[in-house]
């Protein structure tokens, strides 16, 4: 027995030793794998985790993502950086460096192409949508004709600016209901929930139509008229707690469904965490499903009652069906309406549209009570501007919103864009072995490209003209000029001013060259509703400005804490409002 024992020892000493340097070499393995030339931080890089400790560190105290990833290249005061913030996988380069993103995006799009960042918020709940998809793939060139007519000037002025008029009309009317609330002391309230309803119903009424929807802020206003000042009481922090009508369960579901970006996004595995919500949420999924198909259904309808006439169309589901019915006569195919990729771009453009419009409208609200200078000015232009409307004592309508060039509101909107960093990170990933300020980026590596970073929120960081791209160089670095980043705060503050550009006979247009930001992306892959948002933008912040002064706020109710879902969501929204004079 200890002769048997003794000879099989050293097979089990053997044995153990393999398995232990296997299990080693393995661990090994697994570990972080950083890209050589740029830097990162050595002590991730024993560890499976990475980054990731460091990062959830940071998401306990702020929730936001994009000001983690600038205090990485500050750290290391480089425009480039490498962290390891995603479980066994490659690197995420940061970039923080305008003219570097700017050629990325613009000029080496063969290099770097989608998935990104969107992408894999969008993987869970509308895995067939547009943006998951390469430029080069044929179903991608097919879906983005279904919406090629949206961003036209004949929708955008024609059918879908009177649907965003009249919506944010019915927030004006609501929010006069909360300023009778409040009383002659101007008690504070949130607006976040107000906002976030008006943006979805504001790009509701592009996609759907308005004429059969009984909308929520309509029944909130109805509410509201019925309770009698002096009724509601102000909570401990001093703010009036107004009751919230019901939603429809639709409309409900759509909220519901966008506030699960949160956590994808937030996630060290944001593909694994999305595949699962379909069966998290499988109520809220067939209530979405259900509201498009029945929109689809009005749609063909209306196609069928016009004979298909594309001048006869009253929203956006009715182009992008038109748009699918012509595609199906030229491939001699039926039409297919109801195809898992057309609910999936309807529903993109939905939720977009809306997270984008909701949150940059807030950021507004915050940055223009912040600045009542700014907010007076542009009310006085605004008034000399539409002066017609002023001298009669009414509120410009859409087509005069839309047409008449006021160039200090362009200045106020680009640059309220700069400031409230809504989308401050578009990504890429490499297609090819591709190099960065002098580092080879191996081809499937995660690219983040600052918005809020060098040349555009914070002076750049120093880079050697001979480290940019052969692109960079022969585009002799784009036509966008640079800020004057001598004064750091003054880069930061808001100041539209710098948007305008004085002309010999003394006055000042607006140019949108004279500087940098990345708020809608930039190149052929980026945001296709550029167009739509800005309209939304436009409308809403004239009407809003055309009704009310934005007092000042308690310090506690106005913080700029935000929080990432789909977008970078203030956590606060307040108002103090009174009738503008």
């Amino acid at each position: 027995m200890d002769a048997l024992l003794s000879s099989q020892l050293p097979a089990l000493v053997i044995g153990s030793v393999v398995l232990f340097l296997g299990a080693y070499l393995f661990y090994l393995w697994l570990l972080p794998k950083p890209i050589p030339g740029i830097p990162y931080n050595a002590k991730a890089t024993r560890s499976l985790f990475g980054d990731i400790p460091d990062m959830l560190d940071h998401l306990d105290r702020n929730k936001t993502l994009p000001d983690w990833m600038e205090a990485q290249n500050a750290r290391y005061n480089s425009p480039i950086v490498q962290l390891f913030f995603y479980v066994f996988q490659k690197p995420v380069v940061v970039i923080s460096d305008f003219k570097e993103s700017q050629d990325i995006l613009m000029r080496r799009s063969k290099e770097f192409d989608k998935p990104d960042m969107i992408s894999d918020a969008f993987y869970g709940i509308v895995r067939d949508h547009h943006t998951l998809l390469k430029s080069g793939d044929e179903k991608f060139k097919s879906q983005r004709k279904w919406l090629q007519d949206l961003m036209s000037q004949t929708f955008l002025h024609g059918v879908a600016g009177p649907h965003l008029h009249k919506t944010f009309m019915e927030l004006v009317q609501m929010w006069q209901e909360k300023m009778r609330l409040a009383g002659p002391e101007g008690c504070p309230y949130s607006v976040k929930t107000d906002i976030a309803h008006s943006a979805l119903e504001a790009i509701w009424a592009a996609m759907f139509g308005t004429g059969e929807t009984a909308t929520i802020t309509m029944k909130q206003i109805d509410l509201l008229s019925s309770i009698e000042p002096g009724s509601i009481k102000a909570s401990s922090d001093g703010a009036l707690q107004i009751p919230q009508a019901d939603r429809a369960p639709t409309f409900d579901a759509i909220l519901r469904l966008t506030h699960t970006f949160e956590g994808v996004v937030q996630s060290v595995s944001p593909r694994i965490y999305g595949w699962f919500l379909p069966y998290r949420f499988p109520k809220l999924v067939k209530l979405k499903d259900q509201l498009i198909i029945d929109e689809i259904n009005k749609a063909q309808r209306r196609m069928h009652d016009i004979n298909g006439e594309q001048g006869k169309v009253f929203n956006a589901v009715d182009h992008m069906l038109y748009r699918e019915k012509q595609q199906a006569t030229k491939e001699g195919r039926k039409p297919q309406y109801y195809s898992k990729a057309m609910i999936a771009e309807i529903f993109g453009l939905l939720i977009a549209g809306h997270d984008t419009t909701s949150t940059t409208l807030m950021w507004i609200m915050k940055l223009l009570t912040g600045h009542p200078t700014i907010q007076s000015k542009l009310r006085a232009e605004l008034r000399a501007s539409y002066s017609a409307a002023h001298a009669e004592a009414r509120v410009p309508t859409a087509q005069e919103i839309t047409n008449t060039p006021v160039h200090y509101l362009d200045a106020c909107l680009e640059e309220l864009l700069r400031c409230a960093q809504t989308a401050s990170i578009p990504s890429r990933t490499t297609t090819t072995d591709a190099v960065v300020l002098g580092s080879v980026i191996p081809k499937g590596t995660r690219v983040v490209l600052l918005g809020c970073g060098g040349g555009i929120m914070k002076p750049s960081y120093p880079v050697a003209d001979s480290l940019r791209s052969t692109t960079y160089h022969n585009a002799s670095g784009g036509k966008t000029a640079a800020w004057d980043e001598s004064n750091a705060a003054q880069l930061a503050a808001l100041n539209p001013d710098r948007w305008l550009r004085s002309r010999a006979d003394g006055s000042r247009v607006f140019d949108a060259a004279l500087g940098p930001h990345l708020s809608f992306g930039a190149g052929p892959r980026g945001c296709f509703g550029r167009k739509l948002a800005s309209l939304e933008l436009r409308i809403a912040l004239v009407l809003i400005l055309w009704h009310f002064e934005m007092l000042d706020l308690p310090a506690h109710l106005d913080t700029y804490a935000a929080v990432d879902q789909l977008t970078c969501v203030p956590v606060q929204c307040y108002a103090r409002l009174a009738r503008a004079g």
